[in-house]
């Protein structure tokens, strides 16, 4: 029965925003960050700011994405995964008001931008489940004192 309740709580729709969230940090791995007109790239990989970047918002939204039972816990972890990804999108705006003439930023530069919004959705849809579950706590508890 356990097994049922996990799979369950596995199609609610935050965690399909975690999962997309997740999706999108992860992908960053395999990215160009930047396009030369020459023709060469450079990957979010090569740099180490932007690498320490990317582990830990993957490895926040996995936390996040999997922590479905603690809902208090995933609500946080959403939060600094969103907070962590808004800080990398100012890190890679700084590196697009240095660039040279010659560089090209590639679109998965806003990648942590777009992250950053559906972990905030999914947290939204977290924390009412999170009131939905206190509501019928009480009304529980109200009944039981009648």
């Amino acid at each position: 029965m356990s097994q049922l309740t996990e799979i369950i709580m596995f199609f609610r729709i935050q965690s399909l925003f975690l999962t997309i969230a997740a999706g999108l940090n992860i992908s960053m791995f395999f990215s160009n960050l930047i396009k030369f007109t020459d023709g060469t790239t450079i990957s979010f990989w090569e740099y180490t700011p932007t690498r320490i970047f990317i582990l830990v918002t993957s490895v926040l939204s996995i936390i996040a994405l999997t922590s479905f039972k603690k809902r208090m816990y995933q609500i946080r972890i959403c939060n600094l995964s969103s907070l962590i990804a808004l800080g990398f999108q100012i890190y890679l705006a700084v590196l697009f008001f240095r660039r040279e003439p010659e560089m090209i930023f590639t679109i998965s530069t806003v990648f942590p931008v777009i992250s950053a919004i559906i972990t905030f959705i999914g947290m939204r849809y977290v924390a009412r489940d999170e009131a939905m579950v206190m509501a019928a706590s009480r009304l529980r508890s109200s009944r039981r004192r009648k």
